[in-house]
């Protein structure tokens, strides 16, 4: 019986703990193709980022920017396209260091809005051990 009770618990305790706003994080070029902007992060993340990030710049690698190679570019590799992170009200805005190529495609890759589950995966017990970088591949 005390089993039975501690399970509803926890159950409710991560239901309550779940979020209700639920919107998928948004990883888009701006209106110019200028910058990436990436919104829709997290109430926690943000309250970090918008503190932290001018003062520890761990914070820089939470979002890479990779040129990927051409479809018929067998022998480059992805090649990492530096920039800085920076915040612009509640989104994360990537500004590279040199302008993006017209007619390149970038992979960003992110760790923000990552879990290891959600509520659904943690009730079926299908909690993962590693966590997935967010990525979205991006043509300019």
């Amino acid at each position: 019986m005390l089993k039975l009770f501690l399970g509803i618990v926890c159950v409710f305790l991560c239901l309550s703990c779940n979020s209700t706003d639920n919107k998928t994080l948004a990883i888009k070029f701006s209106a110019d193709s200028s910058t990436i902007v990436v919104s829709n992060i997290e109430a926690a993340a943000l309250f970090h980022l918008k503190n932290n990030i001018k003062t520890d710049t761990s914070y820089q690698k939470l979002v890479s920017v990779l040129e990927t190679p051409a479809e018929d570019d067998s022998v480059s590799m992805e090649r990492e396209w530096p920039g800085t992170l920076d915040m612009q009200g509640d989104n994360a805005v990537f500004k590279p260091d040199s302008p993006f190529l017209k007619g390149k495609t970038y992979l960003v890759e992110t760790q923000l809005n990552m879990s290891f589950a959600d509520i659904e995966q943690m009730i079926k017990g299908k909690v993962r051990r590693t966590m997935n970088f967010k990525q979205q591949v991006l043509k300019r």
